[in-house]
């Protein structure tokens, strides 16, 4: 009878070590790979910290929508004292004929923008640096625009904030785009 509470202990000793290390790794799992893949696209991508979240889908129709991401580690403070959430809007249209181009305009058509800058990566991205103002709130805002062509998909990437909080966030801004991957 003793040996067997003995064996009973260590069998609730050892499933419960099993939980602990299951959950351990599963962490580890999920802070050290970042990595996004984007639904029903063969597009992925990588967040450089651990400081961007989940936000929501939006479906705005059978061959569009979006998804948000924001940065939420900590709360950024503009010169005008408002806090600011930088953003990663990730709009997905299904069943494009168009090229990166003719969705870059399209797009630019509904939301006009300086060009900052305009490149066309090796893998057929098309990468915009961009700014505009915000007519509701005044405030000037800058962005990382990438137009990417998946298959019979589209994708427009921006990862956006305010022009004079936009340095704190290009490296993390920069590091999303270079890790953007078509498989």
């Amino acid at each position: 009878m003793i040996i067997q509470i003995q064996h009973r202990k260590t069998m609730k000793t050892k499933s419960s070590l099993k939980s602990i290390i299951l959950v351990l790794l599963f962490a580890i799992a999920t802070t050290a790979s970042a990595q996004i893949k984007i639904p029903e696209t063969n597009v992925s991508f990588d967040f450089p910290s651990g400081g961007w979240k989940y936000l929501q889908t939006n479906k705005l129709s059978n061959n569009t929508v979006i998804y948000l991401y924001s940065y939420a580690a900590d709360y950024v403070i503009d010169s005008s004292g408002d806090t600011i959430i930088p953003f990663m809007r990730i709009y997905v249209r299904k069943n494009y004929d168009g090229n990166v181009y003719d969705l870059a305009y399209s797009r630019f058509m509904v939301q006009p923008f300086q060009s900052l800058d305009e490149k066309m990566h090796p893998n057929g991205m098309l990468e915009y640096l961009g700014a505009y103002t915000n007519e509701d709130d005044g405030k000037d805002y800058e962005f990382k625009m990438v137009y990417v062509k998946d298959r019979s998909n589209i994708l427009e990437i921006r990862l956006e904030s305010t022009v004079d909080t936009f340095e704190e966030f290009e490296e993390d801004f920069t590091g999303i785009v270079s890790s953007i991957k078509t498989n």
